[in-house]
């Protein structure tokens, strides 16, 4: 069982700080997700609301920087609202944080739910699951070998040049959030799924689902990963024991994304270090 770390709920000025000691006490990843606006009218699906003192940083910056804090952790997006960001930007940002990391990026992406955020980044919101099969298919086709062209319905690219192609091969691993049937999905055509559940039997019916969309497309036996963030009591909060751990791997669980101290923002180092204990990670 792989073990992440999500530190979108720290302080800035601590993420540093928690990536190295991730990566020297054997956690497999390092997690940041995004929101660009937080209003102070926000309602959000649960309280309290997860991101701690919201001192939240651009994502594909921060692990960028965070590359060069680190050595062996792989680093990711989760999530990444891929739709507020114009792909040809996001790619050429994707690209530089898989080379200064010598291939350990992964992208999850997903659509988000605050309509402010949308409205902040004069994009429209009802379109963003189209935009999102696009951009996705726009940047598997920049990161192959060639030259490249792509006419779609919201971009287009003329006939270009795009070097240099990722460290990682094919590409960085794409994985999708949500847990909608179009989420499904739209995960079942590329790398894996970055999902949110209850319970086991939660997790085993999303898995199901996924699997029959995999086979429905040809794509069963191909390589593919289930990472779960822990949810106690809404996303990005808590972390399992070393038994619900062994739980999770055994329905198929590939990767677990974990925040040991809660809603302790104030403990959040020390709490990096015992839960590695207390998991074995760092035996």
């Amino acid at each position: 069982m792989k073990i992440g770390l999500s530190i979108i709920s720290m302080r800035a000025s601590e993420h540093a700080a928690a990536a190295a000691l991730a990566d020297a006490l054997n956690y497999d990843s390092i997690w940041y997700g995004e929101h660009i606006v937080l209003p102070h009218n926000t309602d959000f699906p649960v309280k309290p609301q997860p991101y701690g003192p919201q001192e939240l940083l651009d994502p594909l910056v921060l692990l960028a920087g965070l590359a060069a804090k680190t050595s062996r952790i792989r680093l990711a997006t989760g999530i990444l609202m891929l739709p507020l960001r114009p792909p040809i930007m996001a790619a050429r940002q994707i690209l530089a944080i898989d080379h200064v990391s010598n291939g350990r990026f992964d992208m999850a992406v997903g659509l988000g739910w605050l309509q402010d955020e949308y409205d902040a980044a004069g994009t429209d919101m009802r379109t963003r699951g189209a935009r999102l099969d696009e951009q996705l298919d726009l940047i598997d086709r920049l990161f192959q070998p060639g030259d490249i062209s792509f006419e779609g319905r919201y971009y287009r690219v003329a006939p270009t040049r795009f070097e240099p192609k990722p460290v990682q091969r094919p590409r960085p691993p794409f994985l999708v959030g949500g847990v909608s049937e179009a989420a499904l999905k739209r995960a079942a055509r590329w790398d894996g799924w970055y999902g949110v559940v209850h319970t086991v039997d939660d997790f085993l019916a999303h898995r199901d689902q996924i699997e029959r969309f995999r086979g429905a497309i040809g794509r069963v036996g191909m390589p593919f990963e289930y990472v779960l963030v822990y949810h106690e009591g809404l996303p990005c909060a808590g972390a399992p024991s070393r038994a619900e751990l062994e739980e999770l791997a055994i329905a198929g669980v590939d990767r677990v994304v974990v925040t040991p101290w809660g809603y302790d923002y104030a403990n959040a180092l020390p709490r990096i270090a015992e839960y590695a204990g207390e998991i074995g990670l760092s035996s």
